[in-house]
């Protein structure tokens, strides 16, 4: 009996078959590339905050101390298990944004200097912007170090450059607080002008804003610890400009002549 390619029944059942098919080879090929795609989004992460740290060429599993502040205490991660949950946090950026406790930081120390990179997640124009900030201390003042970030789809030439190396190396140097203690770093219409501002980028205003609030709402939920880190530093400073004591002579007891009656 010869098959009727054109009968309905014919077509329905080519189509089911072929989508089962289909479908079976995409979730198999899904399945067998899946340990190498997880490799390279982790790689990722660790090439990032090793950009934010400024020392893109080091390697992270040997200069990098893995953390998360619990109560505004940096309490180090070391089991396997941990460390994933800490990478798994940071792919997930809707968590990430809502975490308020267990916060994923990194730490990373050289010539005696400590730099903590935080990631950092917001709202863009079009979606969502991400990335790490590198902070540490200076002259008594909590500020940046280094900056990476990026983006779901700003606008090429716009919004965009915020992925840029120029755009990131503006905030070097930049002080997170003003004499108020108010969080004071911006991307600023109009040019910066004093040490917490950037110059926001021209016909990306949306972006820039999405930035400005990614910034102080991601950072401040650090604040109980990093306030921990100037304090630190102003008790050393304060420790090494008080003046050592003055060694005590003692007294020469056989020059003293003691008269017993």
């Amino acid at each position: 009996m010869a098959i009727n390619k054109n009968s309905n029944v014919y077509i329905i059942i080519y189509t089911v078959v072929m989508v089962v098919i289909v479908g079976t080879l995409l979730a198999t090929l899904a399945t067998w590339l899946k340990p190498t795609q997880d490799a390279n989004v982790l790689n990722e992460q660790k090439v990032s905050i090793m950009k934010a740290f400024g020392e893109a060429d080091a390697n992270f599993d040997e200069v990098v101390t893995m953390g998360r502040i619990t109560a505004g205490e940096f309490v180090a991660v070391e089991e396997a298990a941990d460390v994933q949950a800490v990478f798994a946090l940071l792919g997930n950026r809707k968590a990430l944004g809502e975490a308020t406790d267990e916060l994923p930081i990194f730490k990373f120390e050289k010539d005696g200097v400590a730099k903590y990179v935080l990631p950092i997640v917001g709202k863009g124009l079009w979606g969502d912007i991400w990335g790490y900030v590198s902070l540490y201390v200076v002259d008594g003042k909590l500020t940046i170090s280094g900056i990476v970030m990026d983006h779901a789809g700003e606008t090429p030439g716009l919004g965009a450059e915020i992925a840029s190396a120029g755009v990131q190396g503006s905030f070097a140097d930049k002080v997170l607080y003003n004499e108020a203690g108010e969080f004071a770093v911006r991307m600023q219409k109009g040019g910066a002008q004093n040490e917490h501002q950037v110059d926001a980028i021209t016909g990306g205003t949306k972006t820039c804003d999405g930035v400005n609030a990614m910034l102080e709402t991601s950072i401040s939920k650090y604040k109980s610890f990093l306030d921990t880190l100037t304090v630190a530093v102003a008790e050393d400073t304060t420790a090494e400009e008080q003046p050592a004591e003055e060694p005590v002579e003692e007294a020469n007891v056989e020059s003293v002549n003691v008269e017993e009656e």
